[in-house]
């Protein structure tokens, strides 16, 4: 890999991560072309994700802090805060699904990322962006219990490359009636434990973590620069009832994953 690929697949994270078109999905068909052996890359994969959930960070970090500071203050005080403690134990309830699941099949996730795979992945995720699309109610302005375990069943379902995470979270929220804005934006803070659960664990059970210290600056800065600006588009699209579109692309990109293997 050179400067200029890691660059390339840098600005793939920033934008497959917050966009609903699957970053894994998408990193794998760019390593494919780029003759670069998906699996074999993994702590430059790890830095690109870390580049993205950094981005997520800064661009909620007011939400985030009052969170943490509300949780950290413990019962009483007022309503708001209580309602922030309650977002955050929602927060909490909603990683349990992805959680159980990373550890369960922890050790095959190399074994599912394959092309032909990935093409059929994405197709799901185009159809259930299109059906979240003209299904969705917007019934709900406050998270219950079941809708972030709903929610965080979706996001589990993006351990599958081709499977958007920030799609699949969003598309959880509409199906149990949530405004959009409200399901965007909690699947974004869903996605924060998520990421950095699995950075911390990724990084804790490499096996070789000799990469070139240039090649992950520059991923890791470009998926971080290119995902705020990301992050920013998916929530104006999902005001605006586009994610259509992103299910369109989706089409399109698995039809070429799966024709390129056959």
């Amino acid at each position: 890999m050179d400067i200029l690929e890691a660059l390339v697949l840098g600005i793939i994270q920033g934008l497959t991560e917050w966009l609903p078109v699957s970053s894994s999905g998408h990193l794998v068909f760019a390593q494919e072309l780029f003759g670069l052996p998906a699996g074999e890359n993994l702590l430059f994969d790890l830095m690109l994700h870390l580049g993205t959930v950094l981005a997520v960070c800064v661009y909620f970090r007011k939400e985030l802090w009052s969170i943490l500071a509300a949780m950290a203050s413990g019962s009483g005080r007022s309503e708001q805060e209580s309602q922030l403690r309650l977002l955050g134990a929602m927060i909490v309830v909603g990683t349990i699904p992805i959680a159980v699941l990373g550890l369960v099949i922890s050790d095959g996730i190399e074994d599912i990322f394959d092309l032909r795979l990935v093409g059929i992945a994405l197709l799901v995720n185009a159809a259930v962006l299109v059906l979240a699309e003209r299904l969705s109610s917007e019934r709900k302005k406050d998270i219950r219990l079941v809708d972030a375990l709903v929610i965080g069943v979706f996001q589990a379902a993006a351990i599958i490359p081709g499977i958007s995470r920030s799609g699949f979270s969003i598309c959880g929220g509409m199906s149990r009636g949530l405004q959009r804005e409200m399901a965007a934006t909690f699947a974004f803070l869903l996605s924060v434990p998520a990421l950095l659960g699995a950075f911390a664990y990724g990084v804790g059970t490499l096996e070789r973590y000799d990469a070139d210290a240039a090649l992950l600056l520059v991923g890791a800065v470009s998926a971080f620069a290119v995902g705020l600006v990301s992050i920013d588009y998916l929530l104006k699209a999902v005001r605006h009832g586009k994610l259509w579109i992103f299910g369109a692309y989706c089409m399109i990109v698995g039809l070429a994953a799966i024709t390129i293997t056959l």
